[in-house]
């Protein structure tokens, strides 16, 4: 057996003046004896790799057999895990920013023992029909997979999330460890590459996890120096250290990352040692490692060869003969892991129950997240609101309500910098940072200041949520225009089912005097044609109430989109009708004509009804607030609400139309942007008063003749 040894001091450096810590670090912690072990490892992990892209011609391979080494260490030695449990509360979250490199992830996660991770998933990588659909490697992590403790692909998100997760991490830690028990331990760890460090939300997140000092995080950046397109030269020649410890991070280099297990664990184990700020392992890699391609862009996205395969396996002690092979002594070796798993769960178990003994009212609440359920009574509350009966913003009435949901619903909420505005925060809210930075900060508290940072906000939140499912409520807000920059993690919540509530206040061109560029009239379209999200836009404050009520209910991301102006209480809008999406406000006795509307264009479309029903024309007015919902009824309820009888249905809405064809047979609305003029001038310039809704469809019913509206084509009126 080889003996115990400290590292080399010469492959490993800290940011400390002189590295004086480190340096103590390195001379008196000794290492396992077992690092001897994990060289025979790596090479099988890289067999595995090379098999695992040859088999169907094609596969992200070249970062994958750089990191191993780097997996190896991670894996087998560093995290907090118990294959058994794969939920299991307070293990340790991983990210795999760089997503193209799951096939190594799912290497691990089946020689550590995850029962679902079988040699035969192995082998449905990049399957041409992924073994009929049922594969669990995708070429890129999918959550719902045990062992996948977030979705990634799109680069630099992944390191947003891992930033959410260190918060909602943090927070649990301030608010049920005690200086008797610590039952909050798991950290977060996340790897990236070197594209995710040149993305926007990368940056965005990176600077705010420095800011609040979330010392529970890791990044491990396998630095290979290579991209695409060729050496990362070709685009940037920053200094990554400097820039990351600028904004607030703790840098750690280790400059053998190909095969330095001993040093990686090192640099690792400092980090977790290490207090006051996230820490940036910095790792040197080779793509490709160990293969013709090594060292080129030619290696990021690819197989190999047949003849490339055998040399690489003779090389590494391997049967060229053998695919898919893993010997028995690797085999025991990661044997032991399960066990180790099983002591840690059954020690957090053992901890938990004295816990309950000795704090009963946290240990309630801690269960609460460790299940994944709200609080008992959180609906109840939303029947008893009663919103004001003068006019109202629909943000303030939602902000109102949020409030009232406040001590009860564990959100964990903020605002890109415009919290006022929004209505998000009120003053017996804690908020979240770091106690060094302002008085009345702590990590207890649940408000966060993101600053204008709308992309990595809403990648936090999925962080956040992914953390454990139910544990928190995410929510975010800014400006409706503004959910752009952060739609890239919107649509990624959507694909991971990860429930959050985004609010968009200023949501149409009723915003004025900040112009077009802040009136988002064809947003609505695009968060409505995205699988798996409901977009929410309620008429009046009782609606709010009912979009609250929709969004907490659902298990993935809500967007609620919320008017500037102060709005009248419109006469039958119902909370509880509104969860069907769309309903009959007012059913127009006699009715010509059917009016259709959402949001704060709601009162303006029944203004309009009655103005119409003077001039002799009865109006039927259908509110819909959330058209995903109602796309979920049954057809009988949605011929109920659209009789489609011949009779004429007219949508309105001051943004873009379309959308609205499947469901009106013409349409008002905003046929280009916006313009820069006071808020109450806007309507009347584009003539979408109560009165010019009502000379539009006059005129629109005098050209139909008595025809069928549903038999003349669709138009804009």
């Amino acid at each position: 057996m080889a003996p115990s040894r400290i590292v080399d001091p010469t492959s490993f450096q800290s940011n400390d003046a002189n590295g004086l810590k480190a340096k103590a670090l390195q001379e008196t912690c000794e290492q396992p004896d077992i690092f001897y072990q994990d060289k025979r490892s790596i090479e099988v992990i890289r067999g595995l790799v090379l098999d695992c892209c040859q088999q169907w011609g094609t596969g992200h391979g070249g970062s994958a057999l750089g990191m191993a080494a780097i997996a190896q260490t991670l894996w087998r030695h560093i995290l907090r895990y118990d294959p058994a449990h794969p939920d299991w509360f307070d293990r340790d979250r991983f990210v795999l920013s760089n997503g193209h490199v799951g096939i190594l992830q799912y290497i691990l996660l089946h020689l550590s023992g995850y029962e679902k991770w079988t040699m035969q998933q192995l082998k449905g990588y990049c399957h041409p029909t992924a073994l009929d659909f049922t594969s669990m490697t995708k070429t890129h992590p999918e959550i719902e997979f045990d062992g996948l403790d977030m979705s990634t692909g799109p680069l630099g998100q992944g390191i947003a999330n891992a930033v959410g997760m260190a918060i909602a991490n943090m927070n649990l830690r301030a608010t049920f460890n005690t200086d008797q028990s610590e039952i909050i331990l798991g950290r977060v760890y996340c790897s990236t590459g070197d594209a995710c460090l040149q993305e926007g939300v990368a940056l965005e997140a990176i600077s705010l996890a420095g800011h609040l000092k979330l010392d529970n995080l890791t990044l491990i950046y396998d630095n290979n120096g290579i991209q695409c397109d060729g050496p990362i030269t070709l685009t940037t020649s920053e200094d990554v250290n400097e820039k990351m410890r600028a904004c607030g991070w703790y840098i750690i280099d280790v400059f053998d990352g190909n095969h330095d297990v001993a040093n990686i664990y090192t640099a690792i184990t400092y980090a977790k040692q290490h207090r006051g700020s996230p820490v940036f392992i910095n790792i040197r890699t080779t793509i490709g490692h160990g293969t013709d391609k090594a060292g080129t862009h030619k290696a990021h996205h690819t197989s190999f060869g047949g003849q490339t395969v055998d040399q690489c396996k003779r090389k590494w002690n391997l049967d060229p003969q053998q695919t898919h092979y893993v010997p028995q002594e690797v085999r025991t070796y990661w044997a032991e892991i399960p066990k180790r798993g099983k002591i840690l769960y059954q020690q957090w178990e053992r901890n938990l129950e004295k816990y309950q003994m000795a704090c009963p009212e946290r240990a309630e609440q801690l269960l609460l997240k460790v299940h994944g359920r709200l609080p008992s009574g959180w609906m109840r509350l939303l029947h008893e609101f009663q919103p004001p009966n003068h006019p109202i913003p629909i943000r303030q009435a939602s902000g109102q309500i949020h409030d009232y949901l406040w001590d009860t619903v564990s959100f964990i909420a903020g605002s890109a910098d415009l919290s006022e505005p929004n209505f998000m925060l009120k003053g017996g809210q804690q908020r979240f940072g770091s106690p060094s930075h302002h008085d009345g900060m702590s990590y207890s508290g649940r408000y966060i200041h993101y600053g204008v940072r709308e992309h990595a906000m809403m990648a936090i939140a999925n962080g956040i949520s992914a953390y454990s499912r139910g544990a928190f409520i995410p929510v975010t807000a800014t400006f409706a225009m503004f959910q752009l920059y952060g739609a890239p993690a919107i649509r990624m919540s959507a694909l991971a089912r990860l429930p959050a509530i985004h609010i968009g206040t200023h949501d149409s061109i009723a915003e004025g005097a900040c112009g077009p560029t802040h009136q988002p009239i064809e947003l609505v379209n695009l968060f409505r044609s995205m699988p798996d999200i409901l977009h929410i836009r309620p008429g009046d404050a009782e609606e709010a109430i009912g979009a609250w009520m929709m969004a907490l209910s659902f298990d993935g991301p809500s967007i609620i989109g919320l008017n500037r102006h102060a709005v009248p209480m419109q006469s039958g809008t119902n909370r509880h009708k509104m969860q069907r999406g769309a309903y009959v406000l007012n059913k127009g006795v006699g009715y010509q004509v059917t009016l259709v509307s959402t949001g704060g264009d709601l009162f303006h479309a029944v203004e309009a009804a009655q103005l119409l029903k003077d001039c002799g024309v009865p109006t039927r007015i259908v509110s819909m607030p959330c058209m995903r919902r109602f796309e979920e009824q049954d057809e009988e309820y949605q011929r109920m609400v659209f009789p489609w009888d011949g009779r004429p249905v007219v949508s309105f809405e001051a943004m873009s139309t379309d959308g609205w064809a499947k469901y009106a047979t013409a349409s008002i609305g905003q046929l280009g942007f916006g313009t820069t003029v006071a808020a109450e001038a806007v309507y009347p310039h584009f003539k979408l008063t109560a009165e010019d809704v009502k000379e539009r469809v006059l005129k629109y019913l005098d050209g139909l003749l008595g025809r069928n509206a549903h038999t003349v084509p669709w138009r804009n009126i």
